[in-house]
């Protein structure tokens, strides 16, 4: 429109609020990531998991469906280990998906320098960030805790006699160990994202981080004839803050278990959080409002 006009004005519409501005970037980042069918495909296999596990803990509280399947089943076997099971096996699918979402939804802001657009709105790195994480968050929430619970109270009524006030701590467990899960595969993606800036190169990055990284620390706890080296194995280092967090203890004290205690909890809990401080530090450094180009 001509200025000389003078025609124009300025907007005096309703305005979003400044603290869920960030929605916007996760409600344009679901559709996206829906837009795939073969991702919607995979997002309604992870429920399998959860049916199964839900139809297997009705089956152990009914004689008539044990009779019906030829198996004998008691009510102790639900206990820990059954959910912590059921967490482990959404947990890789869950890092799947977000492997496959994931990265893709960082890296076309960067490779269309359409990151320095979102900034110069009134929308803070902590928001973007917040924003595009918060996709992550939701998807594998809805794949872990959130049926981790409902199994857990499905399990609670089923069982009765003041079943939920003596494993009332499983319920912490099961919510505070999809949290550590879910921030450590969330920070690893956005942050492979903003260096590799190509989706599937991030993607690959991601499985190499997970499944290479323990490769060279077992090379190495060989070589030194060491343990710390599985301090690399960042799915060992989450399995033994899983277990610590599901008390589970090794059937001897004097004797590693594989899968749990491999190192001291402590040691476990400095890998994962230092994985998620990296992380933090190249986000910091790579997600900026400029970008200088050199010739």
């Amino acid at each position: 429109m001509a200025v000389y006009k003078r025609t124009y004005k300025a907007y005096r519409g309703p305005l979003t609020p400044a603290w869920s501005r960030f929605t916007v970037l996760s409600r344009y980042g679901l559709k996206n990531l829906f837009d795939s069918r073969p991702f919607t495909a995979f997002t309604v296999l992870c429920f399998v998991p959860f049916m199964g596990w839900l139809i297997a803990t009705y089956v152990v509280h009914s004689t008539t469906a044990q009779l019906a399947f030829g198996i004998r089943l008691g009510a102790g076997v639900v206990g820990n280990m059954w959910f912590l099971g059921f967490l482990v096996t959404e947990a890789w699918m869950g890092f799947i998906l977000a492997a496959w979402g994931g990265p893709g939804m960082i890296t076309k802001d960067f490779a269309n320098h359409s990151v320095q657009l979102y900034l110069s709105r009134p929308l803070s790195r902590v928001e973007y960030l917040f924003g595009k994480a918060s996709v992550l968050f939701v998807l594998l929430s809805c794949i872990s805790w959130v049926p981790g619970l409902i199994l857990f109270f499905v399990q609670a009524g089923l069982e009765g006699h003041g079943w939920i006030w003596d494993n009332l701590w499983l319920a912490g467990a099961i919510f505070l160990s999809c949290l550590i899960g879910i921030a450590m595969v969330s920070l690893l993606s956005m942050a492979v994202a903003v260096w590799v800036k190509w989706r599937i190169a991030a993607t690959a990055l991601m499985f190499a981080v997970f499944f290479l990284f323990p490769a060279l620390g077992a090379v190495i706890s060989l070589i030194l004839r060491t343990r710390w080296g599985h301090l690399l194995n960042f799915p060992v280092m989450i399995m033994i803050i899983w277990g610590h967090l599901f008390r589970i203890t090794p059937a001897r004290p004097d004797v590693t278990q594989p899968g749990f205690f491999i190192v001291p909890v402590w040691a476990a809990w400095a890998s994962a959080l230092s994985v998620c401080a990296i992380c933090f530090w190249l986000l910091h450094r790579k997600l900026k409002a400029r970008e200088v180009e050199r010739s």
